[in-house]
């Protein structure tokens, strides 16, 4: 009986353990640069640029919001994020703060499509290296 009850209690802390490892390892989520992202068409990256102005389109009956961001390199990405406009994402784009996308590239579409976007809080655009960023979209568990 008490060696039954070892082993049950050894199971269970050998199946916490892995299942830790797996939810860790799945909620990594690595940069890449543009060009890796291209190849990114069953993972999940995160890029991350500054936004293109005159490229924000918010289409209201799809709550579908496109835009495009540049690396350092001038190199551009078109994203598309299905859910609500982030409030800040004005601001962010008429001050040319970082962006960060989180999400895979579309191959079909030619498009990064982002699950989350993280955005600097736009009362923090004064030079500040320790604005807060806010995160909009599906949280992964």
């Amino acid at each position: 009986m008490r060696r039954s009850g070892l082993v049950i209690g050894l199971i269970i802390i050998v199946s916490t353990l892995a299942f830790s490892m797996f939810m860790l390892k799945k909620s990594l989520v690595n940069y890449v640069s543009f060009k890796d992202a291209t190849q990114a068409t069953d993972s999940t990256v995160r890029i991350i640029g500054s936004p293109v102005a005159g490229t924000m389109f918010y289409d209201r009956t799809a709550s579908a919001l496109k835009f495009s961001i540049s690396d350092d390199k001038g190199v551009v990405m078109p994203v598309v994020y299905h859910g609500p406009k982030p409030e800040d994402l004005d601001t962010a784009m008429s001050k040319a703060a970082k962006i960060t996308a989180e999400g895979s590239f579309d191959p079909g579409q030619r498009v990064f499509t982002a699950d989350n976007l993280l955005v600097k809080c736009p009362s923090k655009y004064q030079g500040d290296p320790n604005a807060q960023e806010r995160s909009y979209g599906a949280t992964k568990a």
